[in-house]
């Protein structure tokens, strides 16, 4: 019996860039996709395409030039309907504002748009439809603005079709949905799709790829479900850099935000510098410590600017391991639980310190930018959008962002990404008002958001996918991971993480026994079957490796890094704090600086020093 196929790309012959975008989109979130070839009958489809279609086929993904290649010669409705009839939904993009498109458009909705309006290259603000979640998921009613872009809207005709308007571009509409026959049709106005193969070399607002990648991906989604790789279980946590555990630290107080976190239910962590470590007041310390769960995650060791940037692998191992070692200290000493999970100072760090982090047994780095700063690198779009980098010595880093825009962590919640939001004591100057505001802003996003510890978050973020053959497969990305069969039968599991190549063979150890695992080009695999309530505790042991130099810096170095943070702390504590101060030094300075930011020029960089025994 044949099996209907999930997606078929419908391509022009020879195949075109807009083709294979298109396929890469949809393989990218999972589905299995096929190209065919419109061929060059007259008026539709040639036999052996007709003859894929005729077997069905979820998703049907054209450019809007291939419907109109096959038009030229015949009738644009009966070459479409040749096309389109053995597909249940189908996605048409690509539309340029002539003739022969507006005639594809207008055939399409059966008249209910009746031609393209061009627009001028600019900026342009998308609305997306509030009422149509199970397409929009967490977009559902945002307003987001776009940088220049080249996109088209649709005229509306009058035909009694009904159509709905998914997203608008200036009040206009963008991405539509109609009913033709049997068919769901969709109708996007971007001139072009992403190219995931594009290479970047900076971060970005992934924003800047809304209009042209989301429409497609809400496409799919919407037709697919589970059958495309999602995060079943989102997760988030709220980072506040570098506080000490004092009664008040700048504008945060700690007894006032963990009653807040306890109150509205979310997760704070502070990103916490090791070199705190003995200067903790005990009184707050016992007080995040009753919350039950880890309070602090590790921000650098000593704090010095570009501490992890370089790249001098055995340093970089060597200042891991002390900071991991400092941070067990502050715990045993204090009876703070922390996170093993690296935030770099300035956002600098090196693909050296990657490796570093993971020989040394930490779970993850998360950053506010995942370029490496140490040396020029690149990374295509698909590594920029997945869950989580890991490019870089298999090691996973996870993207934080600043709340300022809504719309980037719904974009990161609907790519499967978790919620990891990042802020410095000044957020808090006017009190925990725009904190709980900005919170009660992420949950509606997705009401299925759950807020952990960074640690948590880390280790649950996954993408799972249901495959025709019963099982499920299972994406995740740090060293230990937990899996719970929530279904009422036994089921299969294939889990999979990135491995390169080159990499060394990993040990497994499932619920705490040796369990086998096989390499397929990349990726490790590790198959399971569960019973319904049953889990599954994965941990991936770290090769061996010696034991890093102990390291404290010379004298020098430690009276320059204890100055800096007396320096950092009268600035957080007293110039922050006080806006004559801040005005006075934001003058001196020569410019205005925001907020939390005004001595940043005393953090100098320190020398270029080594490991010493």
């Amino acid at each position: 019996m044949h099996q209907a196929t999930d997606v078929i790309v419908l391509s022009s012959h020879p195949t075109t860039a807009a083709d294979r975008r298109a396929q890469k989109i949809a393989e990218f979130l999972g589905a299995e996709t096929k190209m065919v070839a419109l061929g060059d009958a007259k008026g539709g489809a040639s036999g052996d395409t007709a003859d894929e279609l005729r077997h069905g086929c979820t998703c049907l993904v054209v450019d809007a030039e291939t419907l109109a290649q096959g038009a030229d010669t015949g009738t644009p409705d009966a070459a479409i309907q040749s096309v389109i009839g053995g597909a249940r939904n189908v996605f048409v993009f690509g539309f340029e504002a002539t003739e022969r498109h507006g005639a594809i458009a207008q055939s399409l909705s059966e008249g209910a748009v009746v031609g393209i309006r061009p627009a001028e290259m600019g900026a342009v603000v998308f609305e997306v439809a509030h009422n149509q979640r199970e397409i929009c998921g967490p977009f559902s009613g945002l307003s987001i603005s776009s940088g220049p872009v080249n996109h088209s809207s649709f005229a509306r005709g009058n035909s009694r079709c009904p159509v709905e308007d998914l997203i608008q571009s200036d009040s206009e509409p963008f991405f539509v949905r109609v009913r033709n026959g049997e068919s769901q049709v969709y109708l996007c106005a971007a001139a072009e799709l992403a190219d995931l193969d594009e290479i970047l070399t900076q971060s970005k607002s992934p924003l800047e790829w809304f209009s042209t990648l989301i429409p497609l991906a809400m496409f799919l989604r919407a037709s697919l479900g589970t059958r495309l790789w999602h995060n079943p279980e989102p997760s988030a946590c709220f980072i506040v850099d570098d506080p000490r555990l004092t009664e008040r630290y700048g504008f945060l107080q700690h007894r006032q935000l963990v009653e807040i976190m306890r109150h509205r239910k979310f997760c704070v962590c502070i990103a916490f510098i090791p070199w705190n470590h003995r200067r903790s007041n005990r009184t707050v310390a016992e007080l995040v410590a009753a919350t039950g769960q880890p309070y602090l995650c590790i921000h650098g060791c000593d704090h010095t600017r570009g501490e992890f940037a370089s790249s001098d692998s055995d340093l970089m191992r060597a200042k891991a391991t002390l900071a991991l070692k400092r941070m067990r200290a502050h715990r045993d000493g204090f009876g703070v639980q922390f996170d093993e999970v690296m935030v770099f100072p300035q956002g600098l760090f090196s693909v050296e310190a990657l490796g570093a982090l993971k020989a040394a047994g930490y779970l993850a780095a998360v950053n506010s930018d995942v370029f490496p700063s140490s040396e020029p690198s690149t990374l295509t779009l698909r590594e920029f959008l997945n869950v989580a980098v890991t490019k870089f010595e298999d090691f996973p880093l996870f993207a934080r962002r600043y709340p300022r825009n809504l719309a980037e962590f719904a974009f990161d919640l609907f790519m499967g990404k978790p919620v990891l939001v990042v802020e410095h004591h000044g957020y808090f100057r006017d009190g925990y008002s725009k904190l709980q505001s900005f919170v009660d802003g992420l949950n509606r996003l997705d009401e299925r958001l759950v807020w952990r510890g960074l640690g948590a978050t880390c280790s649950a973020t996954c993408l799972s996918r249901s495959v025709p053959t019963g099982e499920i497969q299972v994406r995740f990305y740090t060293s230990h991971f937990r899996w719970t069969n929530r279904e009422a039968r036994a089921r299969d599991f294939v889990f999979f993480q990135h491995r390169r190549k080159d990499a060394p063979e990993s040990s497994v150890r499932v619920n705490g026994k040796s369990h086998l695992c096989t390499r397929d080009d990349n990726t490790l695999r590790i198959t399971l079957t569960l019973e319904p309530g049953q889990s599954a505790d994965i941990e991936i042991l770290p090769a061996s490796s010696n034991s890093p130099a102990i390291w404290q810096g010379n004298e020098i170095y430690q009276v320059k890094v204890h100055i800096r943070r007396l320096l950092s702390e009268f600035r957080d504590n007293y110039v922050d704090t006080n806006r004559v101060l801040s005005a006075v030094v934001s003058a001196v300075r020569g410019r205005s600086a925001p907020t939390g930011s005004t001595l940043r020029a005393c953090e100098t960089s320190p020398p270029d020093l080594r490991a010493v025994s």
